[in-house]
């Protein structure tokens, strides 16, 4: 969507800047009104700055439904609500991101539009100094602004076509009552890039006041939000069409992209049942998460727990060893053979830890010696430096080359010389000009040399057969 406002020269939704960015951007502006330069630091803040549907569901989540119960809005909200919507109501979690979120908290904003008005209004009244924050001045733009509530309704409508009846879909148990097997969802992939194609062919499925679901849904099931047709065509909202179909031929490009694996004649499409259900994977990642929870919990409270015996306590739990030790383990042998291979395979994890100390101590000596090395060298060369005479001679000095012009600039740095003190000239006749310069300055007596007099020179120890004899005369000087 973002891409179709750009390349149709589209004014698209309020700009959702941060308190920073905010400042600089209405500098920027200023600057603009004024016929002043933008400066980098305002262009920065422009494109770092966001916009539309998903920041706007950002915002409102942290205002909400924020996952730090000591920052947002979402114990009062939720009281507020129930007293003044009559129903129990808890905003979409976007603030901890989880899967069709966006797509839940979209819907929400555009069915309740006018109660979530009406609680920033009464969150401006009733603070001290009658204004919102700059969080809450954001979402009360965007929840005013045609084209943010336009992509607004464009991910609701997602949701309903797409996003919901396929994580049903996904969640259902097969015919024969086992969870679905994630190889065995090629065929739904391939339809939910079919079903996309076909509202892209024809977006009246979906933009008219009462669609069917059994058309426009990826399964025929029921809506999960029915009234949301209804409040987006009461809304007339422009470009809703185009940027349907924008968005969906997105979709369809990132869905393609995703289920690669599962294309026709591929390794999984072209395996056996027998095959897949050797390989069996769950389709989605629900028990994935219950354990990165479970895991996290543990954790604060064993700090100390390693990563493998994590592993064997929830083995042990979840598949009921104690049971089958009671019924199988019947000698002392049994315990002792259990313990051994307890040792030998707990070592593991501590010789992993100590490569990796290990790993950190070499590189830490490797480093030492590197910069030892570099110090010796640096000393060596400025040893080698402080032997060299000055050479104060026009004539000298701008036929140097190689070495010898290199050791001279170095020295003219050292001895103060003011069109010196930045960085080095790259090319050897800048530097050589350098020289030339630093001489005739010193000529001139506006700068004085700070080494000891005997490193001064009238370049008489310092023939044009040296200068003959230096290295060739490089750029790369």
């Amino acid at each position: 969507m973002e891409k179709w406002w750009k390349e149709h020269h589209i004014e698209g939704p309020v700009l959702l800047a941060n308190r920073d960015n905010d400042m600089v951007l209405e500098e920027r502006n200023q600057a603009i009104a004024h016929g002043d330069e933008v400066t980098p630091a305002q262009e920065q803040a422009l494109n770092r700055s966001t916009r539309g549907a998903i920041k706007t569901a950002q915002i409102a989540g942290a205002i909400f439904n924020h996952k730090d119960d000591k920052k947002g809005h979402q114990d009062f909200f939720r009281d507020w609500w129930k007293k003044h919507v009559g129903t129990s109501f808890t905003f979409p979690d976007t603030s901890n991101n989880r899967f069709q979120s966006y797509c839940y908290a979209s819907a929400a904003l555009l069915l309740y539009l006018q109660f979530f008005r009406q609680f920033l209004e009464h969150l401006r009244i009733t603070k001290q100094n009658g204004r919102l924050n700059h969080m809450e001045s954001n979402l009360w733009k965007a929840l005013h602004d045609s084209a943010t509530l336009s992509e607004l309704a464009i991910l609701a409508l997602y949701g309903e076509a797409v996003s919901y009846p396929y994580v049903e879909a996904i969640r259902s148990t097969s015919k024969s009552g086992k969870k679905q097997n994630m190889l065995d969802l090629g065929p739904l992939h391939q339809k939910v890039s079919t079903h996309i194609q076909t509202i892209i062919t024809n977006p009246s499925n979906l933009l008219c006041e009462n669609p069917s679901s059994d058309i426009a849904s990826l399964e025929g099931n029921e809506w999960q939000h029915p009234d949301i047709f209804k409040s987006i065509k009461d809304l007339d909202l422009p470009y809703l069409k185009e940027l349907l179909v924008a968005f969906f031929t997105g979709a369809d490009e990132t869905w393609t992209r995703f289920t690669s694996e599962f294309a026709p004649g591929g390794l999984i499409d072209t395996a056996t049942t027998e095959e897949r259900d050797l390989a069996w994977m769950p389709a989605t990642n629900d028990e994935n998460e219950g354990a990165l929870g479970s895991f996290r919990k543990l954790i604060r409270q064993q700090p100390q727990l390693t990563m493998q015996a994590y592993n064997g306590l929830t083995m042990f739990f979840r598949n009921n060893t104690q049971l089958f030790m009671e019924a199988k383990f019947s000698t002392e042998e049994d315990y002792k053979f259990l313990h051994k291979l307890a040792r030998e395979t707990g070592s593991g994890e501590q010789a992993w830890r100590k490569a990796g100390v290990d790993y950190r101590d070499d590189k830490q000596h490797r480093l030492l010696e590197k910069r030892k090395k570099r110090q010796e060298k640096i000393q060596k060369n400025a040893e080698r430096i402080a032997g060299i005479a000055i050479i104060l001679d026009k004539a000298i000095v701008s036929n140097l080359k190689g070495n010898h012009l290199l050791d001279q600039i170095k020295i003219f740095k050292e001895a103060g010389a003011p069109n010196l003190h930045g960085s080095i000239p790259k090319l050897a006749n800048d530097k050589r000009q350098a020289l030339v310069d630093a001489v005739k300055l010193f000529e001139e007596g506006l700068w004085i040399i700070d080494r000891d007099e005997d490193w001064e020179s009238d370049g008489e120890d310092f023939s044009f057969e040296d200068v003959d004899n230096a290295t060739s005369d490089t750029d790369s000087d």
